[in-house]
């Protein structure tokens, strides 16, 4: 049987999750207790539902064809295992460039589930490295690193540790600042946002888009929200003068990610931000994520990303200035900084 989960937020591998709606699985998932090789068809014919279903789903081969061919590649399948490369092929080609399956003891440990994995994650497997410093006279640089987790603690502690770090720096005199995404290749954005929002400012930021209805992504006094829904929240929220946060400067790279990609979105269209580096990755779309038979995720693009301008993003974002890497220098860290110093 396949399930929804709901309100997920932003999963592994840069994988933005929004609501997702109950479905019905096929007549091959409703049995849980198959094995072998049925038990790799029953997966596979449950994605492939999942995946038609999609709008974003456009096989150039057609699905009558697809489905054939994922079929053939289970041949030789013993367990539903065999069926998880089969359907990240479906994906791709079905153009499905932000849909993947999750195996189980990923889930596991993005999810914490101590009780599966018998340990506790330890902090670096969820959450990249920090970097900040007062990089020029009144400039604060801060690197925002991925966060593969929904652990609340764990989310926290990224979200407190980003206000930390801006209120040191603004403490130190920083008024202008650095927002390095570069090397954040996504995971959760709720942390992120909350751990940004003295930067990004109160109210809407963003919006998830479907052809029916949108919902608002927003910061507010230390909540990053979802729609209504409150998805973290930091232990003291930090506010910032206008004078405390004159001027933004955000630098991207193809690096830059899905989760990284929304809070990228979150600061465009605000008049003291201008963006340098190089195009986003361009996995901007909302994913909804289904628990499979197995115990997998089929993480499932399902929606639209927009700026709080309610301008639908389409692929990569693309810089306001555009900087090549240099292997000498950090071209636009210091394109940043010049810029910023010139003002």
């Amino acid at each position: 049987m396949i399930r929804a989960v709901s309100l997920i937020s932003v999963l592994l591998f840069s994988i933005c999750c929004v609501n997702a709606q109950s479905s019905t699985g096929s007549s091959f998932a409703a049995n849980t207790s198959m094995r072998g090789q049925d038990s790799a068809y029953a997966l596979l014919e449950d994605a492939l539902e999942l995946m038609q279903r999609s709008p974003f789903s456009k096989p150039a081969i057609g699905w009558d064809s697809l489905k054939s061919a994922a079929r053939n590649q289970l041949i030789t399948a013993s367990c539903s295992k065999d069926a998880h490369a089969v359907i990240n092929w479906c994906a791709a080609q079905a153009n499905l460039n932000h849909s993947f399956l999750m195996p189980k003891a990923k889930v596991s440990v993005y999810s914490n589930d101590t009780v599966t994995l018998k340990r506790t994650p330890a902090l670096r497997e969820l959450v990249g490295k920090i970097q900040a410093e007062l990089t020029a006279d009144g400039v604060g640089y801060i690197s925002v690193p991925y966060i593969s987790t929904t652990d609340e603690a764990s989310c926290r502690l990224l979200a407190d540790s980003l206000q930390k770090q801006i209120r040191k720096l603004a403490q130190q005199g920083a008024v202008n600042w650095i927002i390095d995404l570069r090397s954040n290749t996504g995971g959760n954005c709720w942390p992120m946002l909350a751990g940004m929002g003295p930067l990004i400012g109160e109210g809407v930021c963003g919006y998830f888009v479907k052809p029916d209805r949108s919902t608002t992504i927003s910061y507010n006094n230390g909540t990053a929200w979802h729609g209504k829904t409150a998805m973290c929240t930091v232990s003291s929220p930090l506010t910032l003068s206008e004078m405390e946060k004159k001027n933004i400067v955000i630098l991207t790279g193809p690096k830059t990610s899905s989760a990284g990609e929304i809070l990228a979105l979150a600061f465009r269209g605000m008049p003291n931000v201008r963006t340098m580096g190089e195009p986003t990755a361009g996995l901007t779309t909302g994913n909804a994520p289904y628990t499979m038979l197995d115990g997998s995720l089929l993480i499932l693009s399902v929606c639209r990303e927009a700026d709080r301008k309610g301008v639908i993003v389409e692929g990569k974002l693309q810089p306001d200035d555009r900087i090549a890497p240099s292997t000498s220098e950090d071209a636009a860290r210091i394109a940043a900084v010049m810029w910023l110093q010139s003002l």
